[in-house]
């Protein structure tokens, strides 16, 4: 492959033949600025379909980071109402506290919505992803990402209502016909004496979460994903 030329009309697609340090080196020429390593990727693929140019100018957004409540005041999130920013900004907090971050970005939601926010465990390589929220016309939908389920049965059952039904209701349940041996899409476990099998692809969703049944969300997320104490030296 000869030398790639980027230009300002160069549409980002991540992973699509153009290496990601060529995307990384455009960028900090035109700009003077660097985004940190760790966080450059992630970004990036948040700017997919855009062109270079139109990336570059939100890229001293991106080094600047913006605080979620700043972002929220961008036009198109005007589609929200006072309420749902009003969780966004509580579980944007909260979630923080337990370890994930947004990443300062929020990009296109594809086919879950207009716009999605991904959050993420900090601090590590891997960027295992605990939830996101769904950015849609109608509103918003928290999806909450769970493994090992059968471990936790005992505080989904004895949660509110809005938490046990995620986990119990039909929806996402595993629709494979035949089943498939081994399918690692497949969560099954027992719940309130009856089999239960979703897939993974689809759940937890929860629709039209709000500021009053946040603690009962972060109360979820902290079984499942415990804060590590840090031993005193």
């Amino acid at each position: 492959m000869g030398k790639i030329e980027l230009n300002a009309d160069t549409i980002i697609r991540v992973g699509k033949d153009i290496p990601l340090s060529a995307f990384r080196a455009y960028l900090q020429r035109v700009t003077g600025e660097d985004l940190p390593g760790a966080e450059f990727q992630p970004w990036l693929v948040l700017q997919s379909g855009k062109t270079l140019g139109e990336a570059a100018e939100q890229y001293h957004d991106a080094v600047r980071r913006k605080s979620m409540d700043e972002i929220l005041l961008e036009k198109r999130f005007s589609i929200l109402s006072d309420a749902d920013k009003a969780f966004i900004l509580a579980f944007d907090e909260g979630i923080g506290e337990l370890g994930y971050d947004f990443g300062g970005g929020i990009g296109e939601g594809y086919v879950w919505g207009k716009l999605m926010i991904i959050y993420s465990k900090t601090g590590v390589k891997s960027k295992k992803v605990a939830a996101r929220v769904f950015i849609r016309e109608k509103g918003i939908v928290l999806r909450l990402f769970f493994n090992g389920v059968e471990k936790h049965t005992g505080y989904i059952e004895g949660a509110p209502e809005h938490i046990k039904a995620a986990f119990r209701s039909g929806y996402g349940d595993c629709t494979c016909n035949p089943k498939k041996e081994n399918c690692k899409m497949r969560k099954t476990y027992a719940f309130e004496g009856a089999q239960v099998e979703k897939c993974s692809g689809v759940v937890y969703e929860f629709h039209q979460p709000t500021v009053e049944k946040l603690e009962d969300y972060l109360g979820l997320l902290a079984e499942f994903y415990p804060v590590k104490k840090v031993k005193p030296a």
